[in-house]
């Protein structure tokens, strides 16, 4: 049995995703290789690990059986590649940069660009997905620029270096398709329409927030929910009034260049005071002078873009 271990790892996602578009935009790859690599293991293996139907794919039952008894394998092949990478970075002086959807860091990236910080061979700016905290911790990034909702992303392995904070949320919508009134405001009126909301990679962990505060809160969701890749995009739909936009913190500054004629209103500051935050995160037994370095150095400029 000749079994290729990268197609381990992709069978292992693809378990996970039940996409192969999704499982290959994770690892890199287009949806035909993402399927010709899953083909070649069952081959390899002799097993039909999943049942493929138009939405994706499932596993079979051996293909569980055959995900358990690989789990092992896999995340030590994972934990070798990631150290090989990173080992080989500190070679040669790289530091691998991850950088989230957010607003804070598209403005961020994007004035390190047109510095020799982040112009120069020795960074290397990726795009970092909802999992960046624990690609960072695997060594897979060295530093990541995100911003993130409540205590999403943190763990006991990764430090962190608060650029920007908010407090609360916002809510916006059209007058002319929603009779809300700003000053005298009711949350759960909104549920009863379509929520608007930025993804994961835009505004780690608030979805998931949103979700739980409306069931503990009030014992519903909403009615329904459309989840979009940026802010300005959910904004734009709440102006073409297809719903109700929400969003961490204040969101309405960063929709300054947007034209719309959406009201708004900014809730739960009270309670949520430093709910949103925007930094630099890095492991937190991080060694690597050239590391600490870049994101020293990444932290001073978003100071000053953002003036904390």
């Amino acid at each position: 049995m000749d079994v290729n271990l990268n197609s381990l790892l992709v069978f292992g996602d693809l378990a996970e995703t039940g996409n192969f578009s999704e499982t290959g935009r994770r690892m890199g790859l287009s949806q035909p290789s993402v399927s010709l690599m899953i083909a070649q293991l069952e081959s390899a293996v002799g097993l039909v690990l999943l049942e493929r139907h138009p939405g994706g794919a499932k596993l079979t039952p051996v293909g569980g059986a055959f995900l358990d008894r690989t789990q092992e394998v896999c995340a030590a092949y994972s934990a070798f590649k990631d150290g090989i990478g990173s080992e080989a970075r500190r070679m040669d002086g790289e530091v691998r940069v991850g950088v989230d959807g957010s607003w804070f860091s598209e403005r961020l990236a994007a004035a390190l660009a047109e510095d020799t910080l982040c112009g120069g061979g020795d960074v290397v700016c990726v795009p970092a997905d909802d999992r960046w905290a624990a690609d960072l911790e695997a060594g897979r990034l060295d530093v990541v620029i995100a911003g993130r909702f409540l205590q999403e992303g943190i763990t006991p392995g990764i430090q962190e270096a608060v650029i920007h904070r908010e407090r609360g949320m916002t809510l916006a919508w059209h007058p002319g398709f929603y009779p809300f009134d700003g000053k005298s405001f009711s949350f759960p009126e909104i549920l009863r329409t379509t929520l608007l909301i930025p993804d994961n990679l835009a505004a780690l962990g608030f979805g998931g927030f949103l979700r739980g505060w409306c069931n503990h809160a009030y014992g519903m969701q909403g009615a329904n929910t459309v989840v979009f890749g940026s802010e300005q995009e959910a904004a734009r739909a709440a102006d073409a009034g297809l719903g109700v936009f929400l969003a961490p913190g204040d969101a309405m500054a960063r929709l300054l260049e947007l034209e719309h004629g959406l009201d708004s209103v900014r809730t739960f500051e009270f309670l949520l005071p430093d709910a949103y935050k925007f930094g630099v995160y890095c492991r937190a037994d991080e060694r690597a002078k050239d590391v600490l370095k870049i994101a020293a150095a990444i932290g001073r400029a978003g100071g000053k873009i953002f003036r904390l």
